[in-house]
């Protein structure tokens, strides 16, 4: 196989990034998978599965990946409109009569298009929704139905996209009663059994405890982040119950998004073109259990999740063959953030070096000053800056005429733009720091020593 420097390149300094957030944030520990032309080009996990017994994370550890499972839904329901047992255009009544005596008329012209896509105006999490800060036991088939039958729609179906896990809880029943099976039997035979040599489970059961890692709360205990206990989401497992592995998750991505068998083709164009705006949101749209999003001019589809102590994402960059995923162990916004991150320093390097110019690069190893920690990448003419500390950051161009002395011209005018750039090195050619206008950037170990001697 040919090599490709540039992703390489690119990988490493991936890699590097995420090390030191794993180091220096704090946060329990996280899985990164990116996939290429359905390959895995990157498989890593950092920090730990559990705080308090400080076992390592492994990569092939399970998470909740909250509502992702909604995608895996979706490419249920799907396949029961290929095979002709379903239609989209179907009141949701057809296959749920205990919804049929609701006091509330609308919910007979709710139709399954509207419960996938989220436009059925039922109510996002039922009436008292404590389960998800595990106050109670998530709702079974009997609370669920109790739940819809004593409230109104919100909204009038099919006029706006209000997002509602009860919606797709309904839709795991529809999905139920249409295959005479229970939901989990169900989504085993018509996408789990699909993904060969995968370990995807569509909700928590004790028996598998033992692969999981566990999730934890914000740092409010001092500072410390501590294990939550696991709890199965029982009926509502169609829209947040699936467990698996941030590889596994993006192999399922990747065959149901790149059509690889789960779809035949005009359903394939169908999920990958029918979405509806996301009220009151200018950017997010909402399809068939997939998320679309543009960022920074990147044109984004996949799925985010939210679990007591977990948050996951996996996203498809349009127009590319990559799938990514990013699965954390607590509850903080990041993954969305850290995968833009990540598409941006692909397609940085991509857009900045020829494939000569990636393999001869030298790359820095972290180097830090008081402010935080940068890394350097460099040519002969050309290099790149990118900052370590943040989840979402830009990296900077800067060039030089000599291969010695370099210059930046796009940094914010409060920082060093325009002063020069140089760099100390080994023998071998190692940087060994960056020197730009006033600042200096040592190694790691350099710099702790320095800064220990400034201490009280």
């Amino acid at each position: 196989m040919k090599t490709n420097y540039r992703e390489a390149l690119a990988l490493r300094i991936i890699d590097t990034w995420l090390d030191y957030k794993s180091r220096y944030s704090g946060l329990p520990g996280y899985q990164v998978c990116i996939r290429n032309k359905g390959q895995v080009i990157f498989n890593k996990a950092y920090g730990h599965a559990n705080l308090k017994t400080k076992r390592k994370l492994k990569t092939d550890d399970l998470f909740r990946i909250a509502s992702q499972s909604k995608t895996f839904t979706s490419a249920a329901v799907l396949q029961l409109v290929q095979d002709g047992r379903l239609t989209l255009q179907q009141t949701v009544v057809d296959h749920l009569p205990q919804l049929r005596k609701h006091k509330d008329e609308r919910f007979k012209k709710i139709t399954v298009r509207d419960l996938l896509s989220n436009r059925s105006g039922i109510f996002r999490d039922g009436l008292e929704s404590t389960f998800w800060e595990l106050h109670k036991p998530f709702l079974n088939k009997e609370q669920l139905l109790q739940e819809v039958l004593s409230a109104d729609l919100i909204y009038d179906p099919n006029t706006c996209t209000k997002y509602s896990n009860i919606g797709y809880a309904l839709l795991g029943i529809v999905l139920e009663n249409a295959m005479g099976m229970p939901y989990s039997k169900a989504m085993d035979t018509l996408v789990l059994q699909k993904l060969e040599g995968t370990h995807i489970y569509s909700d928590y059961a004790e028996d598998i405890k033992q692969v999981f890692a566990d999730g934890h709360t914000r740092p409010f205990f001092e500072g410390k982040r501590l294990p939550l206990k696991h709890a199965s989401a029982n009926a509502i497992s169609p829209a947040t119950g699936f467990c698996a592995s941030a590889e596994d998750t993006s192999l399922f991505f990747d065959t149901f998004l790149l059509g690889k068998g789960l779809t035949n083709k005009d359903l394939q164009q169908e999920l990958l073109s029918m979405n509806w705006p996301v009220t009151n949101s200018s950017n997010e749209r909402y399809g068939y259990g997939l998320g679309f999003n543009k960022i920074s001019d990147i044109e984004l589809m996949g799925h985010s999740g939210g679990y007591p102590g977990f948050s996951t994402q996996t996203l498809h960059p349009v127009g590319t063959d990559s799938i990514i995923s990013f699965f954390m162990n607590t509850n903080e916004y990041i993954p969305g953030q850290a995968l833009i991150s990540i598409i941006k320093v692909l397609n940085k390097i991509n857009d900045t070096f020829t494939e000569n110019e990636a393999k001869e690069a030298n790359v820095s190893e972290p180097l830090m000053n008081k402010w935080g920690g940068r890394i350097f990448v460099v040519s002969k003419t050309k290099g790149l800056s990118f900052p370590l500390d943040f989840w979402s950051f830009d990296s900077l161009y800067f060039s030089s005429r000599n291969g010695e002395n370099y210059t930046c011209e796009k940094q914010n005018g409060i920082d060093n733009i325009g002063e020069i750039l140089t760099f100390t090195k080994d023998k071998q050619g190692k940087i060994l720091s960056a020197h730009w206008g006033a600042s200096s950037f040592p190694l790691e170990d350099v710099f702790f020593e320095n800064i220990k001697k400034t201490l009280m």
